[in-house]
């Protein structure tokens, strides 16, 4: 990442102006050299010294009052150059706005910062303004105002001074970098040539960057080595910028364990590095998740923290006073209370950052040891390294550790401990965020929304969005919008009301609803962060509905994968199952079987790996694949028996085995059957009927007849199962009626039981009908006849229910229909047979030419003619 030009460097940057006069004075010269040196008490000792001059012009006074202010804000004293700069004399001061922005962003007030340099936004003539735009730009970065720091940049490119053009073109196109905008930052970038000193430096620096974010990190490399190899030619803040590019390109092309060891060696070649953050925040970034005993990074930083301290007391626990999970002993002491707080040197700055890395690798490790040390590295960082800047981040951290360990009281002590010590808007915010999180957790809405409330005025943009979006929903719960509290904030406001819309719009449970709702927030926010979110939700959505509107979600999956920056903004596991879902309702198999095999290819650790699964399996069924479809879906419920999709990929394992080649397959199936039965889950009774129906196919009718017979009558009448079990059972009896003619009255009993049951479904009626038809035929009468009358009332009974209207169903209706013509064509009742066709097909159903054309046959070969 493109180094940030720090308060100290602006400052640095500043004219020493002064008279002539002032200038030949020994005080001042001496204040400017330890100025220069970094020596800032030294300096405020002499200027101090200066204004005690006789006879000094007022323009000399102001001037050095100036270099004071300009001391204390250097030398970590922002609170007393404020109070100075209330006094009246700075009331008019031209500059007075430029030193109270410094001073107000040396105390973490950067939001404050921002705002009191709008005039150098406004006034082009206003003093020190191209210093201002610079530090107004690094602010906002620090903020995260991408946004703001370009419109500030835009206008220090305006500028009169080619020095300052070239300063902001070469920052907009870091800016660019970051946002990943690599195609307007190349043609942003300005060529080398005419470039030199640190703008050639710099220049080179950003081409490297932009190569890396490009994704050509080989060649990233070769240039950020050649910046290496030239240390004598730029500043040493640029020349280790270069060193931590480079570990960037090696963490692409040869790994992070490579990358790491380059930053080590670095730091152990030279300990007094100025640019520890940047390198321990990859350093951090590149320890495992959980680290090995002699893991190297954690070796060296092993090496790099002092001996142990000596005993004390503070909020965090310590080994000294027993768990140190749960011991909160001096909880209401914000700070360690040391002897005498060291002095600030690059070796205590490495300390401390290796006694904070190396905790946080500690934690992770996992065990109780580790976790005690952990928590006593933490420790010894706030003791013996009270004014470091990671102290707070070490609060903050310790505080997100108790959260895990569900020690809320721990939690709320530390994440406080920030609140009240911390400089940072950022790491104060992020407090506040988890301690309401936590609340919320809790069941103290109040306190949640409070301390939501309070991230968000400490957050930047999108994370202050957020946090306010939260404080919304959680005062509203399930209001109305128009009730949404004002922020105060108009922009932020609309964005609120935005996300409140999108949020419910996400959690629809009707994919109609919610589909609408999101196309409603894509027409209102076209460009709105989180619009690829939107599309993906909405396709998906559209595939849920009845019918599935597929050409709806294929659009949508259409823009995302044309647009490069929605699709960065979009998990690609997501997108993958986008991809699966739109295939599994595509008329062809085929692509719904590649789309699960690349996406069980490309995540074979996610959560989805049984849906997907499951869908490559009933594809593979689709596809009439019967073999490699039971395997997949045999092996998913093998595999993840506890998963929701394992009883539906049973089922269609046992259909896909039943529908087999051979005999093994099908007994197969038999097996699977039985397994879902014993499940005894909500697929059991579905499986008991295919099984059954199974056993009848195999012609294994007593085993099926013994299954069903029991259980149909354990169900009573009303139960949504007695029929299609009775209808089975039914069946089974009638097809052993050929072998033990018995079975066809139990067969009858059992259908004329359904059909007194069968109120109000014709389409059952018509079936029982046709059965009950189909077995009396095979009856013998009491006369010892056959009972081919009371068979063709079954049929004639259902032709005339309809009362000449179109028939609840055809199959049955029609099987009635030509059943009856039979019976009476084998009784030599042609004007019977020939009225019977005739009647079929008036209802011009799917057999009526059939029936027609019997008809015309019958009149023609029996010669019936009618008047």
């Amino acid at each position: 990442m493109p180094v940030r030009p720090s308060l100290f460097l602006i400052l640095a940057a500043l004219p020493a102006l002064g008279a002539t006069a002032l200038r030949d004075q020994p005080l001042w010269r001496q204040g400017m050299e330890a100025l220069d040196a970094e020596l800032w008490d030294v300096a405020d000792q002499r200027f101090e010294q200066a204004l005690k001059t006789p006879d000094l012009a007022p323009a000399d006074r102001h001037q050095i009052e100036t270099k004071r202010l300009e001391a204390w804000i250097r030398g970590d004293r922002s609170d007393q150059a404020l109070k100075k700069l209330a006094d009246p004399a700075f009331a008019n001061d031209p500059e007075t706005y430029f030193w109270k922005s410094q001073a107000l962003a040396g105390l973490g007030r950067y939001h404050e910062a921002v705002e009191g340099l709008v005039p150098a936004m406004d006034n082009p003539k206003a003093a020190f303004r191209n210093q201002a735009l610079l530090t107004r730009a690094s602010l906002q970065l620090s903020l995260g105002d991408q946004d703001g720091a370009r419109g500030t940049l835009e206008v220090l490119a305006r500028s009169s001074d080619p020095s300052m053009v070239r300063q902001a073109k070469l920052r907009q196109t870091s800016l660019l970098i970051d946002q990943g905008k690599t195609t307007e930052a190349r043609k942003l970038l300005p060529p080398a040539k005419g470039l030199e000193g640190s703008d050639l430096a710099e220049r080179s620096f950003l081409d490297a960057t932009l190569l890396l974010a490009e994704g050509k990190a080989d060649e990233a490399v070769t240039a950020f080595t050649a910046l290496k190899q030239q240390a004598e030619k730029q500043s040493r803040p640029r020349y280790y910028a270069a060193v931590i590019g480079l570990a960037d390109a090696t963490a692409v092309s040869e790994g992070k364990e490579a990358a790491a060891t380059l930053l080590l060696d670095e730091i152990q070649k030279q300990k007094d590095l100025p640019m520890l953050e940047p390198i321990f925040k990859r350093l951090l970034q590149w320890l495992p998740d959980q680290p090995a005993p002699d893991d190297t990074i954690m070796e060296r930083l092993k090496d790099w923290i002092p001996p142990n301290a000596p005993s004390f007391r503070g909020v965090i626990p310590t080994p000294i006073e027993g768990d140190p999970a749960k011991d909160l002993s001096g909880a209401n002491d914000p700070w360690p209370v040391p002897a005498a707080k060291p002095a600030q040197t690059t070796a205590n700055d490495l300390a401390a950052f290796s006694l904070y890395t190396r905790a946080i690798g500690l934690y992770r490790t996992g065990t109780p040891d580790s976790t005690h040390e952990a928590d006593h590295l933490m420790t010894r960082l706030r003791w013996e390294y009270p004014g470091h800047f990671l102290v707070p981040r070490a609060l903050l951290q310790v505080g997100r550790w108790r959260l895990l360990e569900k020690d809320l009281e721990a939690a709320f002590v530390a994440f406080d401990a920030v609140l009240k010590t911390a400089n940072s808007p950022q790491l104060k915010g992020e407090a506040a965020f988890a301690e309401a999180r936590a609340e919320y957790d809790r069941g103290n809405p109040d306190a949640a929304a409070a301390l939501f409330n309070q991230a968000s005025e400490l957050l930047p943009d999108r994370s202050g969005d957020v946090a306010a979006l939260n404080t919304a929903l959680v005062r509203l719960q399930d209001g109305d919008l128009p009730a949404i509290p004002s922020t105060g904030h108009p922009e932020r406001d609309a964005r609120i009301r935005g996300e409140l819309d999108l949020e419910r719009a996400l959690v629809e449970p009707s994919p109609d609803k919610s589909c609408e709702a999101l196309q409603q927030f894509l027409s209102t926010h076209p460009a709105h962060p989180r619009a690829g979110e939107a599309r993906l939700t909405a396709a998906s959505a559209a595939l849920r509905m009845h019918p599935p509107d597929s050409t709806f979600a294929k659009a949508q999956l259409g823009i995302l994968e044309s647009d490069a920056a929605l699709l960065k903004s979009i998990p690609a596991e997501r997108l993958a199952w986008l991809r699966l879902e739109i295939a599994d309702q595509a008329e062809s198999p085929e692509a719904a079987i590649q789309a699960a095999r690349g996406y069980l290819g490309s995540f074979p650790d996610s959560p989805a790996v049984a849906e997907a699964t499951l869908i490559l399996g009933r594809n593979q069924f689709r596809n009439e694949d019967y073999h490699n479809s039971r395997l997949t879906l045999e092996r998913l419920a093998n595999t993840s028996p506890n998963s929701p999709a394992a009883p539906a990929a049973l089922m269609l394992a046992a259909r896909a085995a039943a529908l087999g080649a051979t005999d093994q397959s099908r007994g197969e199936s038999l097996k699977l059957y039985s397994k879902i039965i014993d499940r005894n889950d909500s697929l059991g009774p579905l499986a008991r009927l295919e099984h059954a129906s199974l056993l009848i196919d195999l012609s294994r009718l007593d085993e099926a007849i013994t299954e069903l017979q029991p259980w149909f009558a354990s169900l009573k009448p009303g139960d949504p199962l007695r029929i299609p079990a009775g209808l089975l059972l039914g069946d089974a009896l009638y097809a052993q009626g050929v072998e033990k003619p018995a079975s066809l009255a139990s067969a009858l009993a059992i259908y004329d039981q359904l059909l007194a049951e069968a109120k109000n479904q014709p389409a059952l009626v018509n079936r029982l009908q046709y059965q009950r038809g189909m077995t009396l035929e095979h009856l013998p009468g009491p006369d010892g006849g056959t009972r081919a009358g009371s068979a063709l009332e079954c049929y004639v009974a259902v032709l005339q229910g309809t009362n000449d209207r179109p028939p609840a169903e055809w199959k049955w209706f029609e099987s009635c229909g030509f059943r009856a013509l039979k019976l009476l064509e084998d009784a030599g009742k042609w004007r019977s047979a020939m009225k019977i066709a005739s009647k079929i097909a008036s209802f011009k159903g799917p057999r009526a030419a059939e029936a027609a054309e019997r008809a015309q046959t019958i009149r023609m070969e029996q010669m019936i003619y009618e008047d």
